[in-house]
């Protein structure tokens, strides 16, 4: 079995020998073709290139972008699979034969990746070595302490991807209109779950990047503008449903508490958040999404999810089913959230928990546009489209009612508000209390923008 790297380059050559180097310490050269496709550099890398015969080269004469480039790769690639590396990186003893075994261990694994120190998602490891040296000891201990494991998730980033060839050939390769780099990764994932493949991370393979090397070391390349760019080209070409779909929701996660069974996610999109929660408790899964694109992506590792209308969740299932019952803002959305806590506890076990979060109406930026006779709904956050019912720190209380509930945490997530609307409350606040007033919680809730709880059922 040959395994195709494909590589670019753009200038930073020092920081290329370095990957090319590991790559002939660490890899079998009889099992690879290294195919390097090199933009329009003009400090030496060609020249470097050019003297390495075992290289495949391709020399565009100006930078024709990172999916453009891969692209090239793919057409002149032979391998029975495909891995698009970055060319800051460092590979390890072990990285390549580890990722493999996870590949072809599963017939709908269509994507691996490995851990590293600089990567967004759940592929960052914290590390604790202090030079280049050091990092292959660093990444056999650490790999052999999880030997064999790998984790399912909706998101991979390209900076080391391996790739089923059968599965790149009918994705037809990278989206070329994200131009430079920034989110055509994004994109093939995407594509890849809409396959019907599954992504997956290989706990036990590790690759150092030194990350945004290109980027930062050309100045005619704009990262953050690059970013904005790509960005409102994946919305363009996906919808605001499908932005972001790969990023669990951590802070949701953090409130979980362990001996879980069956888990009920209502809105849970793609499913990436419970995803990971099965990934860490081996529970069941179980959601609602309205979302046909979301729900089919969720279907491949949820054990059911509905597209009724949500209020009729609980005539679904069973009574005293559940052990955890997620609710991301969802209650807002609703005509009679209270009738539908109430209904929704029927499903959970006896001490079963519920997760909410609702957004804070009484937030500053929000009184501060009423008081100026204004109420703009617009398509996020608290004055989004989709609410009709609003609550403040003290209303929620009436969702979950002191004889049927018990809270176990409650999480603040706060957003300041600009200093001059602040210091405005707070001289109210101070006005208030000249007439006998208290409203010591205007200034308490002012930055609260969401109330994320969670309850335990009595």
């Amino acid at each position: 079995m040959k395994t195709s790297i494909i590589i670019l380059t753009y200038n930073q050559l020092e920081v290329s020998k370095k990957c090319f180097e590991s790559l002939a310490k660490y890899t079998k050269e009889d099992e690879v073709e290294i195919i390097v496709i090199d933009n329009g550099s003009t400090d030496g890398t060609r020249e470097y290139l050019k003297s390495n015969p075992s290289l495949i080269t391709i020399f565009n004469e100006i930078n024709m972008g990172f999916a453009k480039g891969c692209n090239q790769g793919i057409e002149v690639a032979t391998g029975d699979n495909l891995l698009f590396l970055n060319n800051d990186t460092i590979v390890t003893e072990n990285w390549l034969d580890a990722m493999l075994t996870l590949l072809y261990s599963n017939d709908k694994i269509g994507m691996v990746g490995p851990v590293s120190n600089y990567v967004s998602g759940l592929q960052r490891i914290n590390v604790d070595y202090q030079n280049d040296q050091e990092i292959n000891d660093f990444s056999l201990r650490y790999c052999e302490s999880v030997k064999g494991m790998s984790k399912q998730v909706l998101r991979l980033v390209g900076f080391c991807l391996l790739v089923r060839r059968e599965l790149i050939d009918r994705l037809v390769g990278f989206d070329e209109r994200f131009k430079l780099g920034s989110f055509e990764d994004d994109d093939i994932c995407l594509r890849t779950l809409l396959e019907g493949y599954e992504l997956h991370i290989a706990l036990d393979s590790f690759v150092h990047h030194y990350g945004h090397m290109t980027f930062n070391g050309n100045s005619d390349i704009n990262i953050n503008n690059l970013y904005i760019e790509n960005r409102m080209k994946y919305i363009e070409k996906w919808g605001n449903n499908l932005i972001d779909i790969g990023y669990p929701k951590t802070e949701i996660i953090e409130m979980v508490q362990g001996n879980i069974n069956n888990v009920l996610e209502i809105g849970c999109l793609a499913g990436a958040t419970g995803l990971e929660i099965k990934n860490l408790y081996k529970c069941e899964l179980y959601g609602t999404e309205s979302d046909s694109e979301l729900s089919s992506i969720a279907s491949q590792f949820y054990k059911r999810v509905d597209t009724n209308n949500i209020e009729e969740v609980s005539q679904i299932y069973p009574k005293e089913f559940f052990d955890l019952i997620i609710i991301d803002n969802i209650v807002n959305h609703l005509v009679d959230p209270w009738s539908f806590i109430k209904e929704i506890t029927n499903l959970l076990k006896p001490s079963g928990s519920i997760i909410c979060r609702v957004p804070n109406v009484s937030h500053g930026e929000v009184l501060f546009q009423l008081l100026q006779g204004q109420w703009n709904y617009i398509h996020a956050g608290i004055l989004k489209k989709e609410n009709i019912r609003f609550f403040t720190p003290q209303t929620i209380k009436t969702l979950f009612p002191p004889d049927h509930f018990e809270v176990m945490t409650k999480k603040n997530e706060n957003i300041n508000v600009d200093l001059n609307i602040k210091l405005f409350f707070e001289e109210v606040v101070h006005l208030a209390h000249s007439f006998g007033i208290n409203l010591e919680q205007l200034t308490s809730n002012l930055e609260i923008y969401n109330m994320l709880l969670l309850i335990r059922k009595k």
